[in-house]
């Protein structure tokens, strides 16, 4: 039993394992494991089809800490940092895809401009900072 869900920047699921000695830990490509007996009892309460959204963890979408952040990455923290840039008026897009593109790029070497940070395409500590964002460690 498994529900894929098309996360922007990738498709991922909802499913059980054979490991189960597995969950809680980062052993897969992002999808949610869970025990067999857990998503065969939440497939009773969840049909098919019903809209999914994960909404962070406790530490939101840079629940890993500070990782950098360079072109051709993907994810919660680099849609944190479109929502940002967009909400500044740095990033002129219809939606958010999580990943960072070209587009992306030229958004945030503007802003750093703009901020009088170094031109940098890697997204650091300093820039976060400059946008608002503040990594609890």
């Amino acid at each position: 039993m498994s529900t894929k869900i098309n996360a922007g920047w990738g498709t991922y699921g909802i499913h059980g394992t054979n490991k189960p000695n597995s969950i809680g830990f980062d052993a897969s490509a992002g999808c949610i494991r869970m025990r067999n007996e857990d998503v065969e009892d939440l497939y009773k309460y969840v049909k098919h089809g019903t809209p999914v959204a994960i909404i962070n963890g406790v530490f939101g979408p840079f629940g890993y800490g500070l990782n950098v952040i360079k072109p051709g990455d993907f994810g919660a923290d680099v849609l944190e940092v479109q929502r940002r840039l967009k909400a500044l008026g740095y990033y002129n897009v219809e939606y958010f895809d999580g990943k960072y593109g070209p587009m992306m790029e030229n958004a945030l070497y503007q802003f750093q401009k703009d901020n009088g940070l170094p031109k940098n395409p890697t997204i650091t500590h300093e820039t976060l900072k400059a946008l608002g964002i503040t990594i609890m460690e």
